[in-house]
């Protein structure tokens, strides 16, 4: 193996990710309050609830006294034992509320009704879990796509050392999977080196990534490559300890409570603050496959949102980088794979349905409204991309012109991440 100054392979495995250069982002690390001269940090949190909900729950309200409309909102009270839902409206957002089996639900929206984006109908194409997770999150089954998250991150936080933080879930890299790193556990643990069985270091695959370009530059310097093939790399390396230090640092005092959304408020709010990352993706809540017995989804959907007010409330109490809170500063998107079918069945449950729905908060969220709807199949409608609004001149929304408005929302042209998609921007402020 070839070596420079003693220092193979072994040898950065060996010192861990605090001392090996970071080669992978050639580019000096800007402070957080560098940034803040020229523009106002905008963070991204996304989260995830797994299995595919029934959002005429809580977010697509249809009238759940009318058994007519060819939609099911609540297994009825003589089989449940349970009271109806009903719609409510504050600070003009509308949903379905049902304080005995969802208190959680009127809670937050009480709190945060105003800063809320509900957006309904919008076609996910499929009902297979993983195909129409990777749908919701990228708007394409093209491997090479990445999600909005990360897309975010390559628009927003590029130059900080891990631009999009994966604390659970399934996110989607494209071709920026080099911005993304996947936290399990603590962070350090995925970036330094741990040993294994035999004795020999082993990296995450990010660190692997680090590791394999720090060990390039030192190859190309070993065998006298022209200036041209390594100009502008020394400074990177130079600037690589210090960010690695910082990494380092900062993934040992990160910790992430995702059942908890005050802690988990304090956590990212630290984590953004701190300059090391501007985009987070989560799952945030599970089970929602239920297809016997509707009335599971209901437990679902209370502890969601109890996470959920809990993050917002956080948020809303943590100071801000340039704004007063850092609420001010963050996009919250919610989301599932698919929703589920209008009418119940044989179980009295529901099964997979082709539809998505989202809720969406924070800054640049145009709050207090409803955009798109569906029909008596809980099938999207025609609606004005802009508005939001029913429309026979607009479009059936699909999922790519949902991804488009996220990343437009998030600052960025979404013709650059996706061109040719018109971007559905009736949630934007």
């Amino acid at each position: 193996m070839w070596t420079r100054d003693g220092w193979t392979r072994r040898r950065l495995l060996q010192v861990g990710m605090a001392s090996a250069a970071l080669a992978a982002t050639p580019w000096p690390m800007r402070r957080w309050n560098a940034l803040a001269a020229n523009a106002e940090p905008h963070f991204l949190v996304v989260m995830l609830a797994d299995g595919g909900w029934d959002p005429i729950q809580v977010l697509d309200v249809h009238d759940p006294l009318d058994n007519t409309d060819g939609v099911d909102v609540d297994v009825p009270q003589a089989i449940s034992g349970l009271p109806p839902s009903a719609p409510r409206t504050v600070a003009g957002l509308t949903y379905q509320s049902n304080p005995t089996t969802r208190p959680n639900v009127d809670l937050y929206f009480n709190a945060h009704a105003g800063r809320t984006t509900i957006l309904n109908g919008f076609a996910t194409h499929s009902t297979s879990h993983s195909q129409s997770t990777q749908l919701t999150l990228t708007g394409s089954l093209d491997p090479t796509r990445a999600d909005f998250a990360v897309m975010s991150a390559h628009h927003n936080g590029v130059t900080l050392p891990l631009p999009h933080l994966l604390v659970s879930g399934s996110s989607f890299g494209g071709a920026y999977s080099g911005l993304s790193g996947r936290l399990g556990g603590q962070m350090r643990r995925v970036l330094e080196y741990s040993r294994l069985d035999d004795g020999h270091p082993a990296v995450s695959a990010l660190g692997e990534a680090y590791v394999q370009q720090a060990l390039e530059y030192e190859r190309l310097l070993d065998e006298g490559a022209p200036p041209s093939a390594i100009s502008g790399k020394l400074p990177a390396a130079v600037d690589a300890k210090e960010r690695a230090d910082k990494l380092a640092q900062l993934a040992s005092t990160l910790n992430i409570n995702s059942n908890d959304g005050a802690s988990l408020a304090a956590s990212l709010a630290g984590a953004f603050r701190s300059g090391l990352t501007t985009s987070v993706t989560l799952n945030a809540a599970g089970g929602f496959d239920t297809h016997g017995d509707n009335t599971q989804q209901n437990a679902r959907w209370d502890g969601l949102f109890m996470l959920l007010n809990g993050f917002l409330t956080g948020l809303q109490a943590e100071p801000g980088i340039v704004r007063p809170n850092m609420l001010a500063e963050t996009t919250v998107v919610v989301c599932s794979d698919f929703s589920r079918t209008p009418l119940l069945n044989n179980d009295n449950g529901k099964d997979h349905h082709p539809w998505g729905s989202m809720l969406l908060a924070g800054k640049r969220v145009r709050g207090g409204v409803t955009v798109g709807m569906t029909d008596d199949n809980q099938d999207g409608m025609k609606v004005n991309l802009a508005t939001g609004n029913p429309s026979q001149a607009g479009i059936v929304p699909d999922v790519s012109n949902v991804v488009a408005g996220l990343v437009t929302l998030m600052g960025a042209n979404a013709s650059t991440y996706l061109p040719g998609v018109l971007p559905y921007t009736a949630f934007v402020a």
